[in-house]
């Protein structure tokens, strides 16, 4: 014999339409995009995975400052690698920037071509596929490169350059000014040599060498490199930025996403838990007499957990229907425009459908069980009598003697305490995520506007060797890198002229060893003034230890300051030795085969532009996810507290209440948890943002200081209250609905 209780299904659910539509939809969007998320990622990871074997991906590469001999080129190959040249020639072109042309890869880090075709004419040019994009440029336009005009032939991926660094020593990728591409041999010949880098990649004949023995062999060749005396940079693949940034990021992103997912799952569990909880709590009479009928817990049980279950699974496969079409390929787009990445072919996996349904539902199962549990185990008398407590209390809380309207709000938030504390902490996680897409695009802008207020000069000169200039505004300065010790971050060393005209509010330092360091290092590295720290120059095995003798504001990069002499001393440079020149207009006199590198405004604010080019989109998305948030458990949870004191509505427009009064009554004390949530989850969700950001910004290279505008604070709260607002005349109209019948029918 069926089970009768299943007939109450259908109507239940007519009855809470709106609450199971709206769980449903939140659910659909979020497991909808989630395993979207989780099948293009997990599809991107194994294409980039497969292409360390599929591309020839080198195991690290050098650059010399000249071509290799025979004698160099078999010491290294009897350390049983291949070497193959990589030679490159970088040309900077308009708007400054810069192209680093190769020819063509058949054996080494090979190319993948995903628009056109490979360059075989002299006039022909294949560019980098995200370049092409942020530029707006594609197959068949025209490039000026070196007084010579190229023709686009296609759009490529070079498989060692998945992100677009110009040095590994960059902060962050750039794919909106530097670009990688590809010629044929004949064009390659035909392009001045000036600027010419005699770089060679390294692939272990054994593929099969774990990770320690391929660093064991990297340090080999190292120092058989140092030996020749011609080393001027050395990248192992694991070093590798270009390489390894973007498999670094996809990983962290798929954890990112399953914990926001499991974070959304856990706040609609315990929203689910609260009302099927005050479903339970309104159908108390009707279980009492069930159970007094005959019915087990187990079958009650089961029956109060059939609609959340079934609206949870329902949403589960949808949404997984909608990430695996078409949400997939908006999320691959998302990887896309941030790297430049080789063709990926969609692979279906059991990872993203356990992430996306099996968890989901096991979460939201197992709360409402835990939950529906403790409340059934009651005895049949406490459930007819509506006693559902388990623990009876000697006398209820005693208020103050305020006013009653204020004491009977007081009272309503205490008996609805779970649901009220459901709502704040649902209300905190929206706020950290609104927060967090309100912040970022103000906190490049921050960033921008420090650096160029902190920038030495329009120009920086890095020159290859010295040259003199007739600007009688140009300023000598030196400059050099040192690593953090341990394989840190690089650290840009200046020495700066006494009395400087491009630094003149910078005190240096008398005293020998001591250094002015930068306020981005002091705060990422949590430094003081008068403490030590210690970095080493790369592939020299020396170490330099220096006295922080003050900070100063300088955003544009990790940076210390000494004086020239004390640089060129420090270095053992001659007295005269300088690296380069400050000005503020552009030098003419210095040929272009002095000059190593012009650093711009530009060139400074890199980080900030490409962050803001790669994720911008993102931000309003969070936004509207964390308004629909607000929206959704201030609906849900008001609704329940309506409908949970509906014969208590009844009974005081029995006694002369008007539905405007009514309403302020009850709507009134959501209202102020509403309210002191918003209040107080605002400082609260800036703490927790501040911690994240921290965290993030450790793992990559420079600082970008937090900042939170003012205007963002305000603009929360409006957000909040707006969202109420219509959470606000929805519960009126609700309780205009409720008849005065209502308290007379279940009266006992």
């Amino acid at each position: 014999m069926k089970n009768p209780l299943r007939k109450r299904l259908p109507r239940e659910l007519k009855q809470d339409i709106g609450k199971y539509i709206t769980l449903f939809l939140f659910l659909v969007l979020t497991i909808g995009f989630v395993s979207g998320f989780l099948v293009a990622d997990n599809s991107m990871v194994k294409t980039y995975d497969e292409s360390f074997e599929k591309y020839s991906i080198e195991n690290g590469h050098f650059t010399l400052g000249k071509k290799a001999d025979d004698d160099l080129t078999d010491k290294l190959k009897n350390q049983n690698v291949s070497i193959c040249e990589l030679f490159y020639k970088d040309i900077t072109f308009e708007n400054n920037h810069t192209i680093r042309i190769f020819k063509n890869r058949t054996d080494t880090n090979k190319i993948c071509l995903m628009k056109g075709t490979i360059p075989s004419k002299d006039d022909e040019i294949a560019i980098d596929r995200l370049y092409a994009q942020n530029n707006k440029i594609g197959v068949g336009d025209t490039l000026n490169l070196d007084g010579k005009d190229y023709i686009i032939s296609g759009t490529v991926a070079l498989s060692d350059y998945s992100a677009l660094f110009k040095n590994n020593s960059d902060m962050m990728l750039d794919a909106k000014h530097f670009c990688v591409a590809v010629v044929s041999d004949e064009a390659y010949d035909n392009i001045s040599t000036d600027t010419q880098k005699y770089c060679y990649a390294w692939r272990n004949n054994d593929q099969t060498l774990s990770k320690q023995m391929q660093s064991d062999k990297a340090d080999d060749i190292e120092d058989i490199l140092k030996d020749s005396g011609m080393l001027t940079d050395f990248v192992k693949r694991s070093d590798n930025q270009a390489i390894q940034f973007t498999g670094n990021d996809m990983g962290s992103d798929r954890s990112m996403m399953t914990f926001l997912l499991y974070v959304v799952i856990v706040v609609l569990a315990f929203v689910f838990a609260v009302t099927t909880k005050s479903t339970v709590e309104q159908e108390s009479s009707v279980i009492g007499t069930l159970r007094a009928s005959g019915y087990s817990r187990g079958e009650l049980l089961r029956h109060y957990l059939a609609l959340p279950m079934l609206v949870t699974f329902a949403a589960a496969i949808v949404g997984n229907v909608i990430g695996y079409t078409f949400m997939k390929d908006i999320c691959a787009g998302m990887y896309y425009h941030s790297y430049s990445l080789p063709t990926y072919i969609t692979i279906w996996n059991a990872d993203a459908f356990t992430k996306t349904t099996v968890v989901p539902c096991a979460i939201i199962l197992l709360v409402n069980l835990l939950v529906l549990i403790r409340t059934l185990s009651l005895p049949p008398l406490q459930f007819l009598r509506h006693d559902l407590k388990h623990k009876q209390k000697k006398r209820v809380v005693k208020l103050p003697e305020w006013k009653f309207i204020t004491r009977f709000r007081l009272r309503i938030i205490l008996q609805n305490l779970p649901a009220y504390l459901t709502l704040f902490v649902g209300i905190l996680f929206a706020s950290v995520l609104l927060l967090y897409g309100m912040i970022m695009s103000p906190l490049l802008s921050n960033f921008k506007t420090k650096v160029q207020n902190s920038k030495i000069a329009d120009y920086q000169y890095i020159l290859k060797a010295p040259s003199k200039t007739d600007d009688a505004d140009a300023e000598k300065y030196c400059v050099t890198s040192l690593n953090i010790k341990n394989g840190g971050e690089k650290i840009t060393v200046y020495g700066i002229a006494d009395h400087s005209d491009y630094l003149s509010d910078l005190s240096l330092p008398q005293k020998s060893g001591e250094v002015i360091v930068s306020d981005g290092y002091l705060e990422k590295y949590g430094l003081k003034v008068g403490d030590s720290i210690t970095l080493e120059k790369e592939y020299e095995n020396k170490s330099y230890t220096f006295t922080i003798a003050g900070d100063y504001k300088y955003a544009a990069a990790l940076a210390i300051f000494m004086s020239q002499d004390a640089f060129n001393n420090t270095f053992d440079y001659d007295t005269d030795h300088f690296s380069g020149y400050f000005s503020n207009k552009k030098l003419t006199d210095i040929g272009d085969t002095y000059i190593a590198s012009i650093i711009t405004s530009d060139d400074l604010t890199v980080i900030a532009d490409q962050l803001d080019d790669s994720m911008g989109f993102m931000f309003p998305m969070l936004c509207g996810f964390s308004a629909i948030l607000y929206m959704l458990l201030m609906y849900l949870l008001a609704k329940l507290i309506i409908e949970k004191n509906a014969p208590a509505i009844s009974m005081v427009k029995i006694l002369g209440y008007n539905n405007k009064e009514a309403g302020k009554l009850y709507n009134t004390a959501t209202t102020i948890v509403v309210g002191f949530s918003l209040i107080i989850s605002l400082p609260l969700s800036c703490l927790i943002m501040k911690r994240l950001y921290y965290i993030f910004m450790k793992e990559i290279n420079g600082w970008l200081t937090f900042y939170i505008a003012p205007w963002i604070y305000p603009a929360m709260l409006g957000i909040g209250v707006v969202c109420y607002l219509f959470v606000y005349l929805i519960q009126m109209k609700k309780i205009r609905k409720i008849p005065m019948a209502q308290a007379l029918k279940e009266m006992e």
